[in-house]
């Protein structure tokens, strides 16, 4: 799958395909302790120039060389999981980051996938040892355009990017305030969990896709994030911008404004696991108490003749 350096590729296999179509990117943004703003102390996986690459942008991904593995490092190595009464077999694989110039900082992520859920996938981050203390080491979802997400699901409303950023005429991002725990969705064990959908039927065939700047090509999949129970931390936010325009080009997205980064921020703890999932159920169809929110925003469409 191709694409900037620095990223994660998320992608999937197409029934009766063989191989994988890109579906979004994953950008690792670290946040030291220090004076100033978030935004003097935040680096960008993608948007830094490489050292160990001269005249390249994007920091370096390797994967860590498992010791004593049959199999080629990136294949990743397999355990067995115990989870109450269940068994899971768990893909890892650890990825290691460039160290960044913007504020030091030296990360890396374990990139995971279990039997039993196959759409979902783990992302643990930790901090090197050499690396400056971290406030937060932040995950985003970086291609929302892409599907042309405009829908997002919190615990008691579907807020849409048509609406948030009814006025904007810019090339640039655009965002609002950040949304807190509380504004989350909880399950029934304590996971908060955030969806973001596109506000299409079948993004794939909606007229003007063939020729869209980045034609879709895969079926309509609701993306979200999950943190579970023990790894949530109080000041836990979801963060989401738009754009007007497709990156990198001034062509606008198909049908008006979409997010762009979908993301959840919090407190650094080393070790703890972000999930970015993907379905092909509304998130109302996953838990009925989301159904209210789905007729609310079916009106919200209708209304603005969708």
């Amino acid at each position: 799958m191709k694409g900037p350096r620095g990223l994660i590729r998320v992608g999937l296999i197409p029934v009766g395909e063989t191989e994988p179509k890109l579906l979004n990117f994953i950008a690792i943004e670290p946040v030291v302790f220090g004076p100033g703003t978030r935004l003097s102390r935040i680096a960008f996986s993608e948007l830094e120039p490489s050292v160990l690459d001269p005249g390249k942008q994007g920091k370096r991904f390797t994967v860590e060389k498992i010791k004593g593995a049959k199999e080629p490092s990136y294949r990743g190595s397999m355990e067995t999981v115990h989870a109450g009464r269940t068994t899971v077999e768990r893909l890892s694989v650890r990825i290691n980051v460039e160290r960044y110039t913007a504020n030091g900082a030296h990360v890396y992520v374990i990139a995971s996938i279990d039997s039993d859920r196959p759409q979902e996938l783990r992302l643990s981050v930790f901090a090197e040892k050499d690396s400056p203390p971290l406030e937060e080491l932040s995950l985003s979802a970086t291609m929302g355009n892409y599907e042309r997400l405009r829908r997002l699901w919190l615990r008691d409303r579907v807020l849409d990017s048509r609406e948030l950023f009814p006025d904007y005429g810019g090339d640039g991002f655009t965002e609002l305030e950040n949304y807190p725990l509380e504004d989350m969705f909880r399950t029934a064990d304590g996971a908060a969990v955030v969806y973001c959908t596109s506000d299409e039927a079948d993004p794939a065939t909606t007229p003007g896709n063939d020729t869209a700047h980045w034609p879709y090509v895969l079926p309509k999949l609701a993306q979200f994030w999950r943190v579970d129970s023990h790894d949530i931390e109080p000041d836990l936010r979801v963060r989401v911008n738009a754009r007007r325009v497709y990156w990198a080009s001034t062509a606008p997205v198909l049908g008006g404004i979409a997010f762009e980064n979908f993301e959840v921020r919090q407190r650094y703890v080393p070790g703890q696991t972000f999930i970015y999932g993907i379905t092909e159920h509304e998130p109302w169809e996953l838990d009925p108490r989301l159904k209210r929110l789905w007729s609310a925003a079916g009106k919200q469409a209708s209304a603005a003749g969708q």
